[in-house]
C-alpha cells in the first residue's frame, strides 16, 4: 500500500520516501523532511533552510543554504562562499562526493588532486552596494543593478528618433479656488439660462392664450 502526500524532489531536500511493512500498515509513504533545527519542515513552510554541506559533514560552505527546493535554496543563500578561493576549491574537489542512499559516505572516493578546473573567486575590492551577506534574492530582486542613473534630453530624442509629429498630454490636478470658482460659475450661468428660458416660456404661453381669447371673441354669435 501507497501513502503519498506530495512527491519528492529529485535531490530529496523536501520530502523523504520512508519504506515500510506490512505491520506499519504502509510499503511506501512521503514525509516532510524536518531540518537540522528540527523545527521546520517543508509541509508548513517554504521557508526551511539549513546550511549547505558538501563532501563529509564537517564541511559546511559559508553562505550557502539548502531549502525546500533547489530554487527556494538558491534564493535564501548569499555569494559569500565565492569571495574566498578556498571555497571554490572545496566545492571542485567533492563534486563527484556521493552519499549512498543509507547516508553513509561513498566507498571509494578519492579526492583529485589536481582540480578539474579553476575558477577565479570574486573580488571584494570591486565597490558594490550589495555586500557579500546579501542574499540572491535581494539582488534579484534589485534587478542586479548597481546604480540606476535616469538622464533625461529631449534634445537626443529627437535627433535620434527623428518624430514626424509630437502630441502630448498636460495632466494638471485642479486647486480648491478652482473648484469652487468653476461651481459658482456653472451655478451662476445656470441661473442665468433658466431665468431666459422662464421668461421666454412665460411670454410664449401668455401669447398662445391672449390669440386664443380673441379667436373665442371673433366667432361667438350676437343675440
Amino acid at each position: 500500500m501507497f501513502k503519498v502526500s506530495l512527491l519528492p524532489a529529485a535531490f530529496n531536500n523536501d520530502w523523504l520516501l520512508q519504506y515500510g511493512n506490512e505491520l506499519n500498515d504502509y510499503l511506501i509513504r512521503s514525509v516532510p523532511r524536518v531540518f537540522i533545527n528540527s523545527t521546520c519542515n517543508c509541509a508548513v513552510s517554504d521557508m526551511c533552510q539549513e546550511p549547505l554541506r558538501i563532501g563529509p559533514p564537517h564541511l559546511v560552505l559559508p553562505g550557502l543554504v539548502k531549502g525546500c527546493s533547489p530554487i527556494d535554496g538558491l534564493q535564501m543563500s548569499t555569494l559569500e562562499c565565492f569571495f574566498s578561493a578556498d571555497c571554490i576549491a572545496t566545492i571542485l574537489t567533492y563534486l563527484e562526493y556521493y552519499t549512498q542512499m543509507d547516508g553513509s559516505p561513498p566507498a571509494h572516493f578519492v579526492p583529485p588532486r589536481v582540480l578539474p578546473l579553476w575558477l577565479d573567486p570574486l573580488d571584494n575590492s570591486t565597490p558594490s552596494r550589495f555586500s557579500p551577506n546579501t542574499s540572491i534574492s535581494t539582488i534579484i530582486s534589485e534587478l542586479l543593478v548597481e546604480q540606476l542613473e535616469t538622464i533625461i534630453s529631449y534634445e537626443n530624442y529627437f535627433s535620434s528618433c527623428a518624430p514626424t509629429m509630437c502630441r502630448y498630454e498636460y495632466v494638471k490636478r485642479n486647486d480648491i479656488l478652482y473648484v469652487i470658482t468653476s461651481v459658482l460659475s456653472l451655478y451662476g450661468g445656470l441661473t442665468i439660462i433658466l431665468r431666459c428660458i422662464t421668461w421666454n416660456s412665460v411670454r410664449i404661453i401668455q401669447s398662445c392664450r391672449d390669440r386664443l381669447s380673441i379667436r373665442q371673441a371673433t366667432v361667438q354669435p350676437i343675440s
